[in-house]
């Protein structure tokens, strides 16, 4: 991914709009922050955080905002080699900004949690304070800033690069994995919801894609 952002400045070159800068680079990160800021200011007008459930459900609408970006992110590559063209490559070259994405709205969960654990602090200790969750929020939020931080090039360029791809190779499954088993663990219960269900199907989707990916490749060699 590149981190020039002055090659996207034309805003229709060649006519294609995927070519804006308002789509392309940090442009593109700053827009989908504004965007997601916006959602989660809705989200707290509407739902409030009056009581433990509804301060719950804005943390499940902080996870539904951050989704869709760790998925796009994980098929990118997958979509680059079994479907080449202008929509593949706009992803490839944003994929760096689609993870800070990410970021920035799976960040608003902790601020979430923070505000779960200040304004209702026996529901906190009931519902959510178990060994095991504790650990996986403290896994994700690990690996959350460990692949933030090496995002950027001053720090990536300080790393291994066997080291570095290794980290966002792990991470991007983590992700990938924790956010689908939560959705289909979801759509499993009896409080089903839609986004439940979309949600599991687009993560086992994006999962077969990559399966496809991987085995084309595999092919080629072999060939």
């Amino acid at each position: 991914m590149t981190d020039d952002n002055s090659i996207y400045v034309g805003e229709y070159k060649n006519g294609h709009a995927l070519k804006h800068r308002m789509l392309n680079g940090w442009s593109f990160f700053y827009l989908i922050a504004m965007l997601t800021f916006a959602g989660m200011i809705a989200g707290l007008v509407l739902i409030g955080t009056a009581t433990p459930e509804a301060t719950v459900d804005l943390i499940r609408l902080s996870v539904q905002f951050a989704s869709p970006w760790i998925f796009i992110a994980f098929v990118t590559s997958p979509l680059k080699q079994l479907f080449p063209g202008s929509v593949s490559k706009w992803l490839a070259r944003n994929r760096r900004y689609m993870g800070l994405s990410f970021a920035a709205g799976f960040g608003w969960q902790a601020v979430c949690i923070a505000a779960l654990f200040a304004l209702h602090p026996s529901y906190y200790g009931e519902q959510l304070h178990n060994t095991v969750d504790l650990m996986g929020r403290i896994a994700s939020y690990i690996f959350l800033t460990a692949l933030t931080v090496t995002s950027f090039f001053s720090v990536r360029r300080k790393m291994r690069p066997e080291h570095w791809r290794w980290l966002h190779l792990v991470g991007i499954w983590y992700f990938w994995a924790v956010i689908w088993v939560t959705y289909a663990e979801q759509a499993l219960s009896s409080a089903v919801k839609t986004i439940d269900l979309v949600y599991t199907v687009l993560g086992l989707l994006v999962l077969f894609l990559r399966i496809a990916a991987y085995l084309k490749t595999r092919a080629g060699k072999s060939i």
